[in-house]
């Protein structure tokens, strides 16, 4: 690392998304002109000890604080956790996806949400992706909705998978939400399954038990590049997750040009509203009945529907997002 820099952007980087919207600021400041140095953050043997959000939280807030870092005109954390426990030591800007506020609630979440409002306060700026996190986060501290950039993906060729899905984490992501309604509306269709394998999904079910539904293929843990290839041949996303802090893989599979199948996942849902604008058929609590009515849309629908997420998508387009960093985020850091 150099001795000297304009941002210092401590990468917490715990999920793909994370890091890949670090990866995407870092660019766009750069893009703009100024130095961005990513400071990544390594959880160590620590890790063993996250099986709680309350000790997850206190390992990933403490190995943000011992990150090594360049000196800096401004230091941005890249989520609300990485600034928790920081040493106030100069200007600091915080960029999240969802704030302790939102998804730390109840008891297991007290130490966080109080921790966030002193470290939101001493901020120079805020940075949420979404507005939605902008609104829940505490404080009066300024703050840019900056959303992730999402890249236009090619959508020339087959549809060749009926619907496609992603439960790395089974819990989170409701995979048994999922599998009962593909149990429900899947007959003689085929749902691809990405992020977990076959075997370990079919225990994660079993103790909740659900059965396998016919018509599942498992892919696995699947590389970003491979699984954007994927996206792109299917006809319909399916998203179950109980909870959803942003959505960049259903933003992603919006671009890739396939049908998102949602139900209204709590938190700072961002593809939500863009769902329910797009076909507010295929958003519901009731999964499969959301599911049947994708996988009966014509070719000409879906064609359709592919038109009107284009422009829904024109706000998240890396021209759009780089706009935003230039005109308004800079400033907001005060390297204007």
């Amino acid at each position: 690392m150099p001795d000297f820099t304009d941002v210092a952007l401590v990468s917490l980087g715990t999920t793909p998304g994370l890091r890949r919207a670090d990866a995407a600021f870092a660019q766009q400041l750069r893009h703009a002109g100024l130095g961005c140095e990513v400071a990544p953050v390594q959880i160590g043997a620590a890790g063993a000890l996250r099986r709680n959000a309350a000790i997850t939280d206190l390992v990933e807030s403490l190995a943000a604080r011992r990150a090594p870092r360049p000196r800096a005109r401004i230091v941005v954390f890249s989520t609300v956790t990485a600034a928790l426990l920081q040493r106030r030591a100069g200007p600091y800007a915080v960029r999240f996806d969802s704030p302790a506020a939102l998804n730390r609630p109840g008891a297991s979440g007290v130490w966080q949400r109080r921790a966030e409002r002193r470290a939101l306060a001493g901020a120079r700026c805020l940075l949420p992706w979404s507005e939605g996190a902008s609104q829940a986060a505490p404080g009066t501290a300024p703050r840019v909705v900056l959303p992730v950039p999402i890249e236009p993906l090619p959508q020339t060729g087959s549809r060749d998978i009926d619907a496609l899905a992603y439960a790395g984490d089974p819990g989170k992501r409701g995979l048994d939400l999922l599998c009962r309604a593909w149990a429900q509306a899947g007959a003689g269709a085929r749902l691809r399954i990405g992020g977990i394998e076959r075997d370990r999904a079919l225990r994660w079910l079993g103790r909740r038990g659900v059965d396998e539904p016919a018509g599942v293929d498992w892919m696995g843990p699947v590389a970003h590049e491979a699984w954007l290839e994927t996206v792109q041949r299917a006809r319909l996303f399916v998203n179950a997750s109980r909870r959803e802090d942003y959505g960049i893989a259903q933003l992603e599979a919006l671009s890739a040009g396939a049908a998102l199948v949602t139900v209204p996942s709590a938190g700072p849902y961002e593809a939500l509203p863009l769902a329910r604008r797009l076909a507010p058929g295929l958003v519901a609590e009731d999964l499969g009945g959301a599911l049947a009515a994708g996988l009966r849309l014509a070719d000409s629908e879906l064609d359709g529907y592919r038109c009107a997420a284009a422009e829904e998508l024109v706000p998240y387009r890396p021209a759009a997002v780089q706009a935003l960093v230039s005109e308004r985020v800079i400033p907001a850091l005060g390297l204007a």
